[in-house]
C-alpha cells in the first residue's frame, strides 16, 4: 500500500491542529490603559484564602504572615482592599494594612445565626474605634438579603447600632435590583453601596459592553438614591469558565472589561471596588468554574494576571496543546496504519481519517484545559480523566473503523446473548455507547440546572466525530436501534432546550448543542445506509 497519501495527510493535519492553536494563542489587543504611570486602581475585594484553603474549613485561621504577604503584592497594585468578614484571621487586617499604606472597606458577615452575627458586630466594632485612620469605612452585612438570610427589620438594626458604635461611615452592600427593592435602608447607611456584575445580570452582556452597561445601572441608582454617596461595592470580570448569553470567561474578556471599567471610574469620577484581589479556587465549589476566576491576580503566583494596555492571549501555553494534539495525530494514523494490513484503502477513507484527527487533535488540548481549569475535587479530577480518556481513545478505534469500511453495530447487536460482533464493529458500539451516555449526562446536566456548568464541547466533538464518520461511511445498516433512537430523541430535545435557554448570542452553547444534533442523527440512523440484505430462502425440494 502507498504510504504517500496518509504520510501527507498527517503532516497536514498537524499543520491545521498548529495553525488553531496559534490563531487560539495569539495575543488580543487592548485598549490604552486606563492608569497614568505609577497610578493604583481603586479598591479591591480580599480574601485571604489560597489553594487548599476555604472559609468553610471548620476552625481555620489564616496566619498574620499568610496576609501580610498578600498586602505587599497588593499594595503595588492598589491603595485599598475591601473584606467581607473579621474572623478566621482577618481581624489582623487593619494593622497589616496600616504597615502596608493600605485603606480598608471592612466587611462584617451577617447570615442566619444571630450569635455569630452578634460576634462579628463586636469584633467589628472594636476594630473600627481602634483603627479609625485606615478604615474607610465599615459594610454592615454583604448580600444578606439577596441569600434571604437575615430580615429588612433584622438588618436595619443591626445597622443602626454598628453606626451609632463606630468612627466611620456605615454601609450595606447588595446588588444594585435588591437596593432598590428595599429603598428604606438608604435612610440608614452614610453610603449605598451596590454590586453591578455585568456577566452576572440576569440579561449578561459581552465584555466589550460592559462598562457602559456599568454606566447605565450606575445612572439609575443615582437617580433612585439622589443625593446619596453610592459605591459600587463589587465589579468585574471572571478569567474562565461558561459562557453566558454573549458573556465570554476569558483571560482577555476580564482585561478588556476591566480596562473599561477602571476608564469609567477615572472618567465619571465614581467611587469602584474591583472583585477581586486574587483568584479563589474554594468559590468554584459554590459557583462552578467561573466562581474560582475573578482575581486581578493569580492563585499561585499572586501575581497580576496581565498588564494594562499590553496584549493577553487567552492560552500563553497554547504551543504545548498543539504538541498534546500533533502527538494524537500520530496515533490516530499510526493505528490507521497498523489496521490497513498493507490493503489498498480507497482515498475517501484515508481523507476521513485526516478530518477526524484535525478535530480530536485541535480539540483535545481545548478540553484538558478546561477540565484542569474546572476539576474542583479528586473525584471530579478522576471523572474529568476519564471524558479525557474517551476524547483520546475514541477517535483511535474510529480510524480504524474508517481505513476498513467498518461500522459499529446496534446495541441490541452489541448486548445480545450469544452473539459476538467482530473486534471492530464491537469497539466502536462500545464507543458509541459511552459517547452518547456522556453526552447525554452533560446534556440534562445543562437543561436542569444549567447556571454553573460548562459547554464540554471540546470533550464530545472527538468521539462524536468519530462515531459518525465511521457510522456513515461504512454504508451498512446495523441492526435494531430503538436504544439508539429513545438516546436520539432526548438529546434532540435537550439540544433545542439548550439553544433556547442560553440564547443564539452564545455561540458555545450553540457549538454543543449542534455537537448533540450530530450525534442524535447519527444514532437515529445513518442517512442512506443500506440495509445488509436477508438470507434468501431454502430453495423448495
Amino acid at each position: 500500500m502507498p504510504l504517500r497519501l496518509p504520510i501527507a495527510l498527517l503532516a497536514f493535519s498537524i499543520a491545521v491542529i498548529w495553525a488553531f492553536w496559534w490563531g487560539m494563542g495569539r495575543p488580543v489587543s487592548m485598549p490604552p490603559s486606563p492608569l497614568a504611570v505609577g497610578d493604583k486602581i481603586p479598591c479591591v475585594s480580599y480574601a485571604p484564602f489560597r489553594r487548599g484553603q476555604s472559609p468553610f474549613q471548620e476552625d481555620i485561621v489564616i496566619s498574620a504572615e499568610q496576609i501580610d504577604d498578600d498586602f505587599a503584592h497588593l499594595a503595588t497594585v492598589t491603595n485599598c482592599v475591601r473584606t467581607y468578614a473579621v474572623d478566621q484571621g482577618l481581624e489582623n487586617v487593619p494593622a497589616l494594612a496600616r504597615k502596608h499604606g493600605l485603606q480598608v472597606i471592612m466587611g462584617i458577615w451577617l447570615g442566619r445565626e444571630a450569635p455569630k452575627n452578634a460576634l462579628q458586630v463586636e469584633t467589628a466594632i472594636r476594630l473600627a474605634k481602634a483603627n479609625p485612620d485606615v478604615l474607610r469605612m465599615v459594610v454592615v452585612g454583604n448580600e444578606a438579603l439577596l441569600r434571604g438570610e437575615i430580615s429588612e427589620a433584622d438588618l436595619g438594626g443591626i445597622i443602626k447600632k454598628v453606626k451609632s458604635s463606630v468612627p466611620v461611615p456605615v454601609t450595606y452592600a447588595d446588588v444594585w435590583e435588591f437596593w432598590v427593592r428595599h429603598k428604606a435602608l438608604a435612610d440608614l447607611v452614610d453610603v449605598v453601596t451596590v454590586h453591578i456584575l455585568p456577566y452576572w445580570e440576569d440579561h449578561p452582556v459581552p465584555a466589550a459592553q460592559a462598562g457602559q452597561h456599568i454606566a447605565d445601572i450606575r445612572a439609575h441608582v443615582g437617580e433612585v438614591f439622589a443625593g446619596k454617596p453610592i459605591l459600587i461595592g463589587e465589579t468585574g470580570w471572571p478569567s474562565e469558565g461558561r459562557m453566558r448569553w454573549g458573556a465570554r470567561a476569558t483571560p482577555a474578556d476580564q482585561a478588556l472589561a476591566l480596562h473599561d471599567i477602571v476608564a469609567l471610574q477615572r472618567t465619571k469620577g465614581y467611587e469602584v471596588n474591583l472583585i477581586e484581589a486574587f483568584d479563589q479556587p474554594w468559590k468554584r465549589i459554590l459557583e462552578g468554574t467561573v466562581g474560582g476566576y475573578w482575581g486581578l491576580l493569580d492563585a499561585d503566583t499572586r501575581e497580576p494576571k496581565f498588564q494594562w494596555g499590553a496584549p493577553i492571549s487567552n492560552y500563553p501555553a497554547w504551543s504545548q496543546w498543539a504538541v498534546l494534539g500533533s502527538a494524537l495525530a500520530v496515533l490516530i494514523f499510526a493505528a490507521s496504519l497498523t489496521s490497513a494490513r498493507g490493503e489498498d484503502v480507497p482515498a475517501r477513507r484515508w481523507i476521513s481519517v485526516a478530518v477526524l484527527t484535525m478535530i480530536s487533535g485541535s480539540a483535545i488540548g481545548l478540553a484538558v484545559h478546561m477540565h484542569a481549569v474546572g476539576a474542583r475535587t479528586p473525584v471530579e479530577l478522576g471523572q474529568t480523566s476519564g471524558y479525557i480518556a474517551l476524547s483520546a481513545f475514541a477517535p483511535l478505534i474510529a480510524a480504524v473503523g474508517l481505513v476498513r469500511g467498518i461500522g459499529p453495530v446496534s446495541l441490541s447487536q452489541l448486548f445480545a446473548k450469544g452473539h459476538t460482533p467482530p473486534g471492530p464493529s464491537r469497539w466502536l458500539a462500545i464507543v458509541g455507547v459511552l459517547t452518547a451516555v456522556l453526552a447525554t449526562y452533560l446534556a440534562l446536566g445543562l437543561v436542569f440546572d444549567p447556571r454553573y456548568r460548562e459547554f464540554a464541547t471540546s470533550t464530545l466533538i472527538g468521539p462524536v466525530a468519530g462515531f459518525a464518520l465511521a457510522s456513515l461511511l461504512s454504508g451498512r445498516a446495523v441492526g435494531e436501534r430503538l436504544a439508539e433512537r429513545i438516546f436520539a430523541a432526548v438529546l434532540t430535545a435537550s439540544a433545542v432546550a439548550i439553544v433556547l435557554q442560553e440564547r443564539i448570542s452564545n455561540w458555545e452553547a450553540l457549538c454543543f448543542a449542534l455537537a448533540l444534533l450530530i450525534l442524535a442523527g447519527t444514532l437515529w440512523g445513518v442517512p442512506g445506509a443500506q440495509k445488509r440484505p436477508a438470507a434468501a430462502p431454502a430453495p423448495a425440494h
